[in-house]
């Protein structure tokens, strides 16, 4: 059996305020539970982009890799491929919709 669960939130706050945090490389500290340690390429995060990270736990400092494989700014979406320690990969497709009162439905798949 597979089981999927796909996390979703509003906001008060509007898609384009989202979208300026999901392509700034050092806002990924914020809500990653990790030190970023390099962009590359520098700059805004888009296609291509490899977020090289540190999370701490258990007294040791972890290598956590973010790839971002693909957004569409029109859209507001971008795809993320989180691979943490042990070989573990996540695949995460993040979507933000304007509803119409002006606030932002979040949504993990």
């Amino acid at each position: 059996m597979i089981v999927n669960v796909c996390p979703a939130a509003t906001s008060e706050a509007p898609p384009d305020r989202f979208w300026e945090i999901l392509i700034d490389p050092k806002a990924y500290e914020l809500w990653a539970d990790a030190r970023l340690i390099s962009s590359e390429p520098p700059g805004p995060v888009r296609a291509g982009t490899a977020l090289r990270m540190k999370s701490p736990r258990f007294g040791r400092q972890w290598p956590v890799r973010l790839d971002i494989t693909g957004l569409d700014p029109d859209r507001r979406w971008i795809d993320i491929v989180a691979r943490l320690p042990l070989g573990i990969e996540n695949h995460e497709h993040l979507t933000l919709t304007e509803m119409p009162d002006g606030r932002t439905l979040i949504r993990f798949n």
